[in-house]
């Protein structure tokens, strides 16, 4: 009978969250990831305590104008802090007239795992 030696530890945590889902003009793609890029390096660089991940999801194939992105903070309460947070102040500066719509966000509570 086989058996395994590997062991999978990970841990589970709470946390709160956000999909963004954003239209980009046509040739603004590039312009738009370049900004993205840095306003998640400012967001975890330690300017925004207690977010703890980021990942852009990039366009699809039948879909080339549209990108979203996964946040992740410890609490609400952090992301409500991000909200009026300069950082996304600055990136919507820059970002809006790259924008072919309004973003739609849809934030939730989230179970966090990580190994």
């Amino acid at each position: 009978r086989y058996r395994s030696r590997r062991t999978t530890h990970f841990r589970m945590a709470e946390r709160y969250g956000i999909i963004v889902t954003l239209k980009v003009k046509e040739g603004k793609m590039e312009e738009l990831l370049e900004l993205s890029k840095g306003h998640f390096l400012r967001q975890h660089d330690g300017r925004e305590p207690n977010a703890t991940l980021a990942s852009i999801v990039m366009p699809l194939p039948d879909d080339p104008n549209t990108i979203r992105y996964f946040e992740q903070w410890v609490s609400k309460e952090d992301y409500e802090l991000h909200s009026n947070h300069e950082n996304l102040q600055f990136f919507f500066g820059k970002a809006g007239p790259l924008l072919d719509d309004a973003p739609v966000i849809v934030e939730a509570p989230m179970i966090h795992f990580t190994k």
